[in-house]
């Protein structure tokens, strides 16, 4: 039986890996091995020392480091983790390597309800195209230095459970995030190349439907094949849906459209 590929999970802006650490946790348990870069982007630093450029470096590192020691890589990203993670990939994925005569590679792409974007594609494009921008002054907290924040992080992330203290716990840990991230584009489009899993969260105000429902549409027109998981829930399913979302990551790990 084949090893599993190793999983390299991008987490989403104003969080850390901290913040995934269960889901993390019940990867290993299903015999994954887990690396969680912590993006520069997160570092909470006000004006931001690091924005997109940094975060993909980082994670590029990550990723050829596996590849380069003949892994195959999963990539889970989770909401801003989309846009970084398929920038960083570009030319790691397996069948750019093995064309290349190289070892290793990238096999499959899971976003967890992630920015999954075609090249040039912004965050802010897709807050456009569904007329979140209006009501932006309403949702966040932009400050003079550069960053912003949610003003209702709990609701944002985590609808339903607000008054939990774990929520209350995990909204502690965030930080800051840099405005400049979200106009800028995305430079990969490995999704043209590997196998695409895509979980859809019903009940996200972080990543509204609609947004969702864009972004699959584009990749798909341009040639991307993509397998859609629907869940009933909010935009951080490994905290609602934990079991559901490992079983994701194995059914990618297992996918019979992965390169071989």
């Amino acid at each position: 039986m084949a090893s599993l590929p190793e999983i390299v999970l991008v987490h989403g802006a104003w969080h850390t890996p901290t913040n995934y650490t269960s889901y993390t946790t019940d990867l290993k348990k299903a015999g994954f091995t887990v690396h969680t870069p912590h993006l520069p982007s997160c570092n909470g630093t006000r004006p931001p020392t690091a924005t997109l450029p940094e975060d993909v470096r980082h994670v590029r590192s990550v990723v050829q480091n596996l590849v380069e020691a003949n892994k195959r890589v999963i990539m889970i990203m989770h909401s801003y983790g989309g846009l970084v993670g398929i920038s960083a990939v570009q030319e790691l994925d397996l069948p750019t390597r093995k064309a290349a005569g190289q070892p290793g590679g990238v096999i499959h792409l899971l976003y967890l309800c992630a920015y999954m974007l075609v090249p040039g594609a912004t965050m802010w494009s897709i807050v456009e195209e569904t007329g979140a921008d209006k009501m932006w002054a309403q949702l966040v907290d932009e400050d003079e230095d550069g960053t912003f924040f949610p003003l209702d992080p709990g609701m944002l992330f985590f609808s339903g459970l607000e008054e939990s203290a774990f929520v209350e716990e995990v909204v502690s840990t965030l930080v800051r995030f840099p405005v400049k991230a979200l106009r800028e584009g995305a430079t990969g489009d490995a999704w043209r190349r590997v196998p695409v899993t895509f979980v859809k969260t019903l009940g996200d105000f972080a990543v509204p439907v609609a947004a969702q429902d864009i972004m699959l549409e584009r990749v798909r027109g341009e040639g991307g094949v993509v397998r859609v998981e629907e869940f009933d829930t909010h935009h951080s399913p490994w905290v609602s849906m934990p079991e559901e979302v490992v079983r994701v990551a194995v059914q990618a790990a297992g996918d019979e459209r992965n390169p071989e």
